[in-house]
């Protein structure tokens, strides 16, 4: 599915999480013959980036994509007795929540996003992308959105497939039906040129013919309706493919915002 900035609202959101994540747990679940995984990971956002000669390519010119079968993680309260794949779950592994906390406690970096979830070790053609959405959100639209998937080959892969845009609000006055592009009142113009029942003008108000009742003397006229919407004026994205080993902490970044994610061998209890 491929969105534009300009296009990605309210209903498309919606239905992009509406996506049911019990087509993934149910048809993982039972999987306990596969590797399964801990996946945890953070976003966060640069408060002090040093963008120097950065040079970001135009929001209208960037083509984002929500892959095709990407779910949204099952809510950690949806609890049953068996380990069920891509639901919310506590990070267990001591580094990773090490830096999650020296993340939120510094004052150089904003937490946008932390998330933990297990799954079974998925090949390239059956591999799971999951949605993030987070930071502020403007009517649907989200400061920060993407997906995130893990790929098991002869090793273990992490995609990201994220961007961060900044947000502006802008507003159109649409002008009344009786206004042109200048703002001059054409009411006048307009009664002028449209005879409702077809007769020829006549000065002679004696003898005109009687004209059927209306209550055009009580309309009142609607006032400029003005329309806001919010635009992205910057966009960043970070899409990047990283070959990692279980165990290991992994950090990808630009120069706006980054990723830490560590991946770990989950044995069912």
């Amino acid at each position: 599915m491929k969105l534009t900035l300009s296009k990605i609202n309210t209903l498309t959101l919606s239905l992009l999480l509406a996506l049911p994540s019990g087509i993934a747990t149910t048809a993982y679940a039972d999987q306990d013959k596969a590797n399964w995984y801990q996946v945890s990971l953070v976003v966060f956002k640069n408060k002090n980036s040093p963008l120097g000669n950065e040079k970001w390519r135009p929001p209208a010119e960037l083509e984002l994509a929500y892959p095709e079968g990407a779910i949204d993680l099952e809510d950690a309260a949806n609890i049953s007795g068996k380990r069920t794949a891509f639901r919310t779950t506590e990070p267990t592994d001591t580094e990773f929540k090490e830096v999650l906390s020296s993340l939120k406690l510094s004052s150089n970096y904003e937490v946008m996003t932390s998330k933990s979830w297990l799954q079974p070790g998925l090949d390239t053609k059956n591999a799971v992308p999951v949605l993030i959405n987070a930071g502020k959100e403007y009517e649907g639209l989200y400061e920060l959105s993407g997906s995130v998937t893990l790929v098991v080959s002869r090793y273990l892969h992490i995609k990201t497939d994220l961007w961060l845009s900044e947000y502006t609000q802008r507003v159109e006055v649409v002008a009344p039906w009786w206004q042109d592009e200048n703002g001059n009142d054409n009411s006048q113009a307009n009664e002028t040129a449209f005879d409702p029942y077809g007769t020829a003008q006549s000065t002679d108000t004696e003898n005109a013919p009687a004209q059927p009742y209306t209550n055009t003397d009580f309309v009142v006229e609607p006032s400029p309706v003005a329309n806001d919407r919010y635009e992205a004026i910057q966009t960043v994205e970070l899409k990047q493919s990283r070959r990692m080993r279980s165990g290991e902490l992994h950090y990808l970044d630009n120069p706006l915002f980054g990723v830490v994610v560590k991946v770990i061998p989950h044995k069912a209890k």
